[in-house]
């Protein structure tokens, strides 16, 4: 990909085991408070990388880097008072490279996809040097569909196909490893999925088997918050958070109205 630097050294010999986590974290209420435990919770994890989506306030981010010092790479575009998209990558191993993209169709001001014009939702591309392997992370948050409907017809999907359309060209000339990970507001099953998995060959860690990772879920709702990979293998995948954690104060409320994906890779 343009601007995105090579990594050049030889790879071991040996598989690379990476664990990963995609998480939207809910930007009204209690944010501060939930993110904080949800920092000291990345702290004492064992993942290698994290992808939240949601984090509004640039602030927050001397919080995360306060409570989770031990991911020293912090990835994101500042602007203004903001975080651009909202999109913030957490990773203990280095960043070689890294780029933003603003998604070319937006929301609507008429509707209520008028926020994600104020924060110009994108996805934001991460090169990490993994013990000598190079992987590219690309981190993301589709526009929501507040119709709840992926007809074709539906103006939200079409939408939602114009931004996958626009990553699914964006990644196309990324040599493997690659993970595309975040809130796509798009269920596994529905032709925007299968289209988009289909045009960049990228795999859904769950094979499209995830629970609905949002709540409260409608009866026969699916996972909208993927890990989708190319080039690498998946161990294991599991939702988390989704019991209530403990804020500062001794109260406890769920971190999000997402639910994390968690997912083990090998990169061989």
């Amino acid at each position: 990909m343009r601007g995105l630097a090579i990594l050049t050294g030889l790879a071991a010999s040996t598989p690379t085991h990476l664990r990963l986590l995609t998480l939207n974290c809910l930007w009204r209420g209690r944010a501060a408070a939930r993110l904080a435990a949800v920092a000291r919770w990345l702290e004492r994890s064992d993942l290698d990388v994290v992808c939240l989506q949601e984090v509004i306030v640039r602030r927050r981010i001397g919080l995360l880097r306060a409570l989770a010092p031990s991911f020293p790479h912090v990835v994101h575009r500042p602007f203004g008072i903001a975080v651009l998209g909202g999109l913030v990558t957490l990773s203990r191993w280095p960043v070689a490279a890294q780029r933003y993209a603003v998604f070319r169709r937006l929301g609507r001001w008429s509707n209520l996809g008028w926020t994600d014009r104020v924060i110009r939702k994108g996805y934001l591309v991460s090169e990490l040097d993994v013990g000598g392997r190079r992987l590219v992370v690309v981190n993301t948050h589709l526009a929501a569909n507040y119709a709840g409907s992926w007809t074709r017809s539906n103006g939200y999907a079409a939408l939602q196909a114009a931004e996958l359309g626009q990553l699914a060209e964006a990644v196309a000339d990324i040599a493997p490893p690659l993970v595309v990970a975040g809130d796509l507001n798009v269920p596994a099953g529905t032709w925007l999925f299968d289209d988009f998995v289909g045009r960049t060959g990228l795999r859904d860690s769950f094979d499209g088997t995830a629970a609905p990772t949002w709540r409260p879920a409608e009866p026969g709702s699916g996972a909208i918050d993927h890990v989708l990979v190319r080039g690498c293998a998946v161990v294991s995948a599991e939702l988390c958070f989704q019991e209530p954690v403990e804020l500062a104060g001794g109260r406890r409320e769920p971190v999000s109205d997402h639910l994390g994906v968690r997912t083990a890779l090998r990169i061989d």
